[in-house]
């Protein structure tokens, strides 16, 4: 099967689940015992120093003797199973947030390598209302504001994301399978899969650099391996933009991937609590979250801190998954983040 075939069978394996089927289990939440948070201590407490740059500590600098091997299990789950996984209980108020920056960093030492994230050339991105930013401009990426983001991917392998502080309300977590959502179209409106193939119009979003357009493929097949890459909120930019036009057909296909996505069904919302880590598989699930309200008190504003990473073992990509996902060149020096970003 080449990449431009459309995938004519259903998937049948973990990445295919349902709403259902992850309310049936929580095998997919690690809850850290009394063991393993000392073992993140020991080895925060031997790197964490304000001088030292993320991008110096490596895997061997953060030995997790303890969390190791669970943290191994967690990355094959991600890899090749369901697809996502949820670290749970790292104890917040004993750190500084500087100190969970580089303790998040280290974790992630284990799962992956840091790619950057926006063209400031950030590996450790925050996740917050920025307050000024206009989630409808075309160069306004969706992590800056408090509005609701649509379903999904990073242009990473996998998207950890820890959970710093939760703001007053909603930002919910929305997670489905891509997976499932191919496996529904296929069932219901297979005369969509090859427009959904073909692609959809991508515009620039990001702080510097050339404003162009692109089509991207929504599913691919390399090596029998099915993949998607889809980010609802950037093609609405592109198709709101001059120049562009969607063909009935492929206007019809975005709707029925819109309602299919959101089926009730497939979907499994969770609220993220301080402490937790969420890590995401951006080839078979798509992720999101409601629009948040923040505390007015600027230190109980919601703060999530985003790492994206690339797999150690490669997963089967087409050439233009491989490209999206690599890590965005950096353009820009000054970040206005405020935070440790490399």
């Amino acid at each position: 099967m080449t990449a431009t075939e459309v995938h004519s069978q259903p998937i049948t394996n973990a990445s295919a689940w349902t709403r259902d089927d992850i309310a049936a289990s929580d095998d997919w939440i690690h809850v850290l015992s009394d063991a393993e948070i000392a073992d993140l201590d020991r080895a925060l407490r031997a790197v964490h120093r304000p001088s030292v740059k993320l991008a110096d500590i490596t895997r061997a600098d953060f030995p997790l003797p303890v969390l190791g091997p669970v943290l191994v299990g967690l990355e094959q789950d991600v890899r090749t199973g369901r697809g996502f996984f949820l670290l749970r209980g790292i104890p917040v108020e004993r750190y500084s947030d500087d100190e969970l920056f580089v303790l998040k960093w280290g974790i992630g030492t284990h799962l992956g390598r840091a790619i950057s994230q926006n063209t400031y050339g950030d590996v450790l991105g925050h996740v917050f209302d920025h307050g000024a930013a206009d989630p409808t401009a075309t160069r306004t990426r969706g992590y800056q504001t408090s509005a609701g983001l649509d379903f999904h991917v990073a242009r990473a392998d996998m998207t950890s994301l820890l959970c710093l502080r939760q703001g007053r309300a909603g930002g919910i977590s929305r997670i489905v399978s891509s997976m499932a959502v191919h496996n529904a179209i296929l069932a219901r409106h297979p005369e969509y899969l090859p427009p959904l193939y073909e692609g959809l119009p991508y515009i620039y979003t990001e702080a510097a650099g050339e404003m162009k357009t692109w089509n991207g493929p929504v599913f691919g097949v390399t090596d029998t391996v099915l993949s998607c890459s889809f980010r609802r909120g950037t093609i609405q930019k592109a198709i709101d933009s001059p120049g562009v036009t969607l063909p009935p057909l492929k206007a019809a296909a975005l709707a029925c991937i819109d309602e299919i996505m959101n089926d009730p069904a497939l979907v499994y919302e969770m609220e993220l609590m301080p402490g937790d880590i969420q890590f995401v598989n951006n080839y078979t699930v798509l992720h999101g979250r409601t629009a948040f309200t923040d505390d007015p008190d600027p230190d109980k504003k919601r703060h999530v801190v985003r790492l994206w990473l690339k797999f150690f073992t490669p997963r089967p990509a087409s050439a233009y998954i491989r490209d999206q996902y690599k890590g965005i060149e950096k353009k820009l020096d000054a970040n206005p983040a405020g935070f440790r970003t490399q």
